[in-house]
């Protein structure tokens, strides 16, 4: 069906920026390059930096402003991109942290969710379905469906795990509870406090 026409002299509306500013740390020059282009293409005349290495991604984050922060995964030495993710989201709480990989390795994956990032991209998929997930920035999680994957089968094992009783009579919580305390905890101090200041006297 076709849309209404827009009266005279009315410009059209515009989609919402998905993001200000983009601080790509990826060590591969050619994912970071395809990554950069995927983004201008999303928002174009936004700034996107690229990073090659943890030293400089954490340079940039001194000395500009980021909303949308991607991070390779398999930085060098392991376990670096999980670590940027925590250093990143304790110093930028409300900027979307979106993980990166060429693997959907389970372990990888929930160690990425596990330090604080809101998403994760495969970034050996096809360009129109990194960009068809980047678009989720505006509405909601930006997830790879294989990454997915792992996440659901974590809830359904949390799920079918059932209450321990130790050995001092006392009930342990199900890998379903502390699921949900990790879930629930806020991610900094600016955060608890902004989410007291929302709840009702």
């Amino acid at each position: 069906m076709r849309g209404l026409p827009f009266p005279a002299g009315a410009s059209r509306p515009s989609r919402p920026q998905l993001f200000f500013g983009a601080l790509v740390v990826e060590s591969d020059p050619v994912v970071a390059s395809r990554m950069k282009r995927i983004l201008g293409h999303l928002a174009p005349e936004r700034r996107v930096v690229l990073a090659p290495t943890c030293e400089e991604a954490e340079a940039m984050l001194a000395s500009l402003p980021f909303d949308l922060v991607l991070v390779d995964m398999q930085l060098y030495p392991i376990g670096q991109g999980a670590a940027l993710i925590g250093d990143v989201r304790a110093k930028l709480p409300r900027a979307q942290v979106i993980a990166m990989s060429d693997t959907d390795e389970r372990e990888l994956v929930l160690s990425a969710f596990a330090s604080g990032a809101t998403g994760y991209l495969l970034s050996d998929a096809e360009d129109a379905d990194i960009a068809f997930a980047l678009r989720a920035l505006a509405t909601g999680t930006v997830l790879d469906p294989r990454a997915a994957g792992h996440l659901l089968d974590l809830v359904a094992e949390t799920l079918a795990t059932p209450e321990r009783v130790s050995t001092d009579g006392l009930r342990e919580e199900s890998g379903f509870g502390a699921c949900r305390k990790l879930e629930l905890r806020p991610r900094s101090q600016a955060a608890a406090d902004e989410m007291r200041r929302s709840l009702p006297d």
